[in-house]
């Protein structure tokens, strides 16, 4: 649970740093569901119909958000970061 924690943590503090006032960061939490043992959520403040570059990157940096707060906090990283790498490509 402690890694989860971290990991999620991660993706939380990545996602407030790079905000751009629309995929605010909603809810984080360490409860396991399905193949997730945690999930940072994200709603929408209004709709989207593009992504700007900018927006993608942001992303990108929130989805590897979780894997370097492992590697930071915790020294080593692990397997938990997979679906976020697959999301991200």
């Amino acid at each position: 649970k402690k890694i989860v924690a971290y990991h999620e943590a991660g993706h939380a503090l990545v996602g407030a740093v790079v905000d751009d006032g629309v995929f605010p960061v909603h809810k984080v939490t360490i409860i396991p569901r399905g193949r997730a043992l945690g999930s940072t959520m994200y709603i929408p403040t209004k709709d989207t119909y593009n992504y700007a570059k900018r927006r993608m990157l942001a992303r990108l940096a929130t989805l590897f958000g979780g894997r370097i707060a492992e590697e930071v906090v915790l020294g080593d990283v692990t397997s938990g970061a997979s679906g976020d790498i697959q999301q991200a490509t």
